[in-house]
């Protein structure tokens, strides 16, 4: 019964980390460059199950051994305070930048073109056509590139 009650704190627990850390990277860096994207649809499309049921668990396993349980709460807080640390701007960007955006060859009005994507869903791919330090020109400069088998 310890280790059922403990993978069910862990699973909520994991969640929140997950959660923390996606928000942080939402706010940071989804909302620098003025995306257009609710968190809702971001989170579920940025969401690893199995990244997910690995960390549930390793901390369900963790948090059930005697004498390793207060190592994983130590752990835990301490990743939960490193993704709060996020919500400092340039390193929410900087994670965004490492986690969401890839390079990408895409067929733009018949030429190819080597673009830096900056996220990418189901539906497009958005990308910057030039750079700005104004938030307003960065937004206006956005590109959302409909993928072609986009249904």
């Amino acid at each position: 019964m310890k280790f059922v009650s403990s993978v069910l704190v862990s699973f909520m627990l994991v969640f929140l980390l997950f959660a923390v850390f996606w928000a942080t990277i939402f706010s940071g860096y989804i909302q620098y460059y003025g995306i257009k994207v609710f968190f809702n649809p971001f989170f579920f499309n940025v969401f690893n199950i199995y990244a997910f049921i690995f960390f549930v668990a390793i901390f369900g396993i963790g948090f059930v051994i005697p004498f390793v349980d207060k190592v994983f709460k130590f752990l835990f807080v301490v990743l939960l305070g490193c993704a709060i640390l996020l919500f400092i701007p340039n390193f929410g960007r900087a994670m965004g930048e490492i986690f969401l955006a890839k390079d990408y060859t895409l067929n733009i009005q018949g030429e190819m073109r080597n673009i830096h994507g900056l996220y990418e869903d189901r539906h497009y791919i958005v990308y910057l056509s030039e750079d700005s330090e104004d938030f307003e020109t960065r937004k206006r400069n956005l590109v959302y590139y409909e993928k072609p088998n986009a249904e």
